[in-house]
């Protein structure tokens, strides 16, 4: 949906139920570089409506983790303490939509691309089928900078389209991750709200 302001830090939304709607940018919109030949972060402000990839990083072998307990529960307080404040019941972190997270991430890292359209599936409700988790309903917020988690959560509930992904009224699991591009810097973020089918 759109990608968020900050000099080097790419941000981008997804929802996977039918398709992205494209945000109105509030500032003039700066055009990410996509060439192969030297990648780098653009700088100033960078808005997408999430249906481009953006070549951020060198392909090659990246550093995928997987998130430390203590990460997963300070994202999930974060979400949740962003959904208190609008009356929305609380999230919860599921194992599957962590692997699909962590998965994703590294998938971005490795082909040094922030995208929604995985190697292998095209959106978050692929992703989550794929580790079994059956869902009504599936969203995603991308992040790709040099930056750390406090960094990420803040400018995702600071962001109109992220936020709006983690305000969703029916949700009920979460799941976030992280990989380190092959420079060792570029970091790839993903994180999955998800709502159960009945």
């Amino acid at each position: 949906m759109n990608i968020l302001r900050a000099a080097g830090l790419i941000f981008t939304a997804s929802l996977g139920l039918t398709a992205c709607g494209p945000q109105t940018p509030a500032e003039p919109e700066l055009t990410a570089r996509t060439s192969t030949l030297s990648p780098r972060l653009p700088k100033g402000i960078v808005r997408t409506d999430g249906h481009e990839d953006i070549y951020v990083a060198s392909a090659g072998r990246a550093q995928c983790l997987q998130t430390a307990a203590a990460d997963a529960a300070t994202a999930l307080a974060s979400t949740n303490a962003s959904r208190a404040q609008h009356g929305l019941a609380p999230l919860r972190t599921d194992p599957r939509l962590q692997r699909s997270a962590e998965s994703h991430a590294c998938d971005m890292a490795q082909r040094g691309t922030l995208t929604h359209a995985g190697g292998k599936s095209k959106g978050p409700m692929g992703r989550v089928k794929q580790r079994g988790y059956k869902p009504r309903l599936a969203a995603e917020n991308i992040a790709g900078g040099r930056f750390d988690l406090g960094r990420v959560m803040s400018e995702w509930s600071s962001s109109p389209g992220h936020r709006s992904n983690m305000m969703i009224a029916g949700l009920r699991d979460f799941g976030i991750g992280k990989a380190v591009a092959a420079d060792g810097k570029i970091v790839f973020w993903a994180a999955v709200y998800a709502q159960p089918a009945r």
